[in-house]
């Protein structure tokens, strides 16, 4: 007879908290970017990919070349 092993119920609950726990510490020595860099950033992306959508690109090397 082959027997089914046993769930723990409340393993999930303490590997969470641990994970919650590792992530939620700050190492003062990490590179701190701030938010309006961030927000820069996927904003000149974002300016970035909509011209390339719309042949703005490619217009101007055809302009300079």
């Amino acid at each position: 007879m082959v027997r089914m092993a046993k769930k723990k119920d409340n393993s999930g609950i303490q590997q969470a908290a641990g994970l919650i726990r590792y992530f939620d510490e700050e190492s003062e020595d990490a590179l701190q970017i701030p938010k309006s860099a961030v927000y820069a950033a996927c904003f000149a992306l974002s300016i970035v990919i909509y011209l390339a959508n719309h042949g703005v690109w490619q217009w101007i090397w055809e302009k300079i070349g």
